[in-house]
């Protein structure tokens, strides 16, 4: 028996092989975790009978390629959000499904898309249930942001950064780029000084960002400034998504007010909360 399991609570792929007796002359399998965005080769390793793999790599979300010895392919297991996604994925997913069986489209606005290789988002997006818009202000994440959703007809690219009023700011940028950001206590939380350098860059105001474009639903992942755009919005997208845990308890509070004062209902799951907009 070959089983594959996915754990989105802790990020895991756990690859098991069992009484592969009828298939012994194959071992031993090469088992490949592909990214279902980059494709790229996450890990590999050879097992034989009764043993086991598991590749933990944050929020990278992989299929499962079963390669017998003599390198033809068994078996590959692909990654299902239905099946295996966390809530807020499944709800994204259900909700654009739904609006596609009313004859509705969509169009969403990703801010803090970084390479694109991991979010709630990158699912229906790949599988071409929604227009997207994605935005990131890092110059090599945005590099390969675009590399990697070249063949994507649905998505536009914009290399910028989103602020409440277009001011120019103050950039933050180090290691890999995921916590680059206006704010320079966030990535000192994660980061040597030695690592960040700072450079000085426009902004555009996430108003005029959005004026005239019917965007329908939000994802925000931008490390400290999620709340603030999000009380900054003059027009209301029925889901929003943002990552909560960089945000203090002033905001919060101040988010819990505004979601409930326009109607939304919350879900908080891990370091992120959804919000949708009550029927």
């Amino acid at each position: 028996m070959i089983n594959v399991t996915y754990n989105r609570e802790n990020n895991s792929t756990l690859v098991e092989l069992n009484n592969l007796t009828l298939i012994k002359e194959h071992l031993p399998l090469t088992i490949q975790f592909k990214n279902i965005i980059s494709k790229e080769i996450h890990y590999e390793v050879k097992l034989t009978d009764n043993c086991w793999a598991e590749w933990k790599g944050g929020e990278f979300i992989t299929d499962v390629l079963i390669y017998s010895s003599n390198g033809t392919l068994l078996h590959e297991h692909k990654w299902d959000v239905t099946v295996n996604g966390d809530i807020h994925e499944k709800m994204l997913w259900y909700y654009l499904k739904g609006r596609q069986l009313q004859g509705l489209k969509s169009n969403g606005l990703v801010i803090g898309a970084h390479d694109g290789r991991n979010g709630h988002w990158i699912y229906p997006v790949k599988e071409n249930l929604t227009e997207a818009t994605l935005i990131d202000g890092s110059d090599n994440q945005f590099k390969k942001l675009e590399e990697n959703y070249f063949n994507y007809l649905n998505t536009k690219f914009k290399n910028i950064i989103v602020t409440t009023d277009g001011s120019d700011v103050e950039w933050y940028q180090g290691g890999e780029g995921y916590t680059d950001t206006v704010i320079p206590s966030v990535i000192n939380e994660w980061l040597d000084s030695s690592e960040i350098t700072k450079t000085y860059r426009k902004s555009i105001s996430i108003n005029d960002l959005i004026k005239d474009q019917n965007y329908d639903w939000l994802h925000l992942d931008v490390e400290g400034l999620d709340g603030d755009l999000i009380l900054a919005l003059e027009s209301r997208p029925n889901l929003i998504i943002y990552e909560d845990e960089n945000l203090n308890i002033i905001t919060k509070a101040k988010l819990d007010i505004w979601f409930l004062a326009n109607s939304y209902k919350t879900i908080k799951h891990t370091c992120n909360t959804l919000a949708i907009k009550n029927d």
